[in-house]
């Protein structure tokens, strides 16, 4: 039976109970499509790992082994979810660990069974998570501590896509596993990450090139009240792409055109 995992390049190994990342999260990750064995954004995709794990003096693996990792690990022809975990490795020292310990690479292959089509034609509904946004010491950074989102996508029910997260002074955060934008006119409101969240791939794309719309990106503090009274909401990350807010409690928006202008510019940058 084929497996769906790779760990330092090999099926056949196991992760050690003494590995830093399944103790206290030490490590960090990313999560992309793979169409025809070949990683979508790859090249940003690589570059976001490596400055992330080159923020918590984690030795990044080689673009070229974990390229060589996912044409092995993947099929030469449909569409997969990867899930790149890079932990700090074994230690069985506590907090303090040795510096000579090898990182741990772990390689996930998802099937992709979703309806992208449809959720792009129906738009989807948000609501809000009751679980507060914490500062974090490496704001951007995706790390492997993800309870807050964890807690936030298990309390909304499946009526909603995404649940709205929000800081201690109650302005927005983007959502428990995408980033929102917010468009009022011609700015393209979305949270800066600088304290809280994350500053994904797509999220950069999407600030870098936006102005090919005609649109400037503003990192405004924004409450609910101020969402409600937007052009348009959408949602987006690296698996579902951008997607339309039709619904956000009372408030509802009509289809425009913003999700698939920036769904195109996803795809020209890949």
């Amino acid at each position: 039976m084929a497996k769906n995992f790779l760990i330092n390049g090999d099926a056949k190994n196991s992760l050690s109970p003494f590995d830093r990342g399944l103790a206290f999260g030490d490590g960090v990750f990313r999560t992309f499509l793979v169409k025809d064995g070949n990683p979508i954004n790859w090249k940003n995709q690589y570059q976001k790992l490596s400055i992330d794990l080159k923020a918590i003096d984690i030795k990044p693996p080689s673009k070229k082994t974990l390229l060589t990792e996912i044409q092995k690990l993947f099929p030469a022809k449909g569409i997969f979810i990867s899930k790149i975990i890079v932990t700090r490795g074994e230690s069985m020292t506590g907090y303090d660990f040795n510096e000579g310990i090898k990182p741990t690479r772990i390689l996930l292959k998802i099937d992709f069974n979703i309806n992208k089509s449809e959720i792009f034609k129906k738009g989807v509904r948000l609501t809000t998570s009751n679980i507060e946004t914490s500062k974090s010491s490496h704001p951007g950074l995706k790390n492997l501590n993800r309870l807050e989102n964890v807690l936030a996508r298990k309390a909304i029910s499946n009526n909603f896509f995404d649940a709205i997260m929000l800081d201690s002074n109650g302005n927005i955060c983007d959502c428990a596993r995408s980033s929102l934008f917010i468009r009022y006119g011609s700015k393209l409101n979305t949270a800066s990450n600088r304290s809280f969240g994350i500053h994904g791939v797509t999220k950069k794309i999407i600030c870098e090139n936006v102005k090919k719309l005609n649109l400037t990106i503003d990192h405004s503090p924004l409450t609910l009240n101020q969402l409600e009274k937007a052009d348009e909401v959408i949602v987006a990350n690296s698996i579902f792409g951008a997607l339309q807010v039709v619904r956000f409690k009372n408030t509802k928006w009509e289809k425009g055109n913003l999700a698939n202008s920036i769904t195109n510019l996803l795809n020209e940058s890949d």
